[in-house]
């Protein structure tokens, strides 16, 4: 499972799906928290971005996700 999919994870859990809400979840404007969860191609920071969401819902992340 990678990062993305326990962060997505982890907001369906709590039944946040609106772009609001993930905005509010995730500490970030609602266009650049959708983007984050859904593109398909990997830019320079997503990880870091990523990681500070998985913090900010206090997820657990196992080393092998992170790598």
């Amino acid at each position: 499972m990678t990062l993305r999919m326990l962060i997505w994870r982890e907001l369906e859990d709590r039944e946040i799906t609106t772009p609001a809400e993930i905005s509010a979840a995730l500490g970030m404007p609602a266009a650049e928290a959708t983007s984050l969860l859904t593109r398909h191609q990997w830019r320079e920071g997503d990880v870091t971005r990523l990681e500070a969401a998985a913090a900010r819902l206090g997820l657990q992340v196992p080393v092998q996700v992170r790598a």
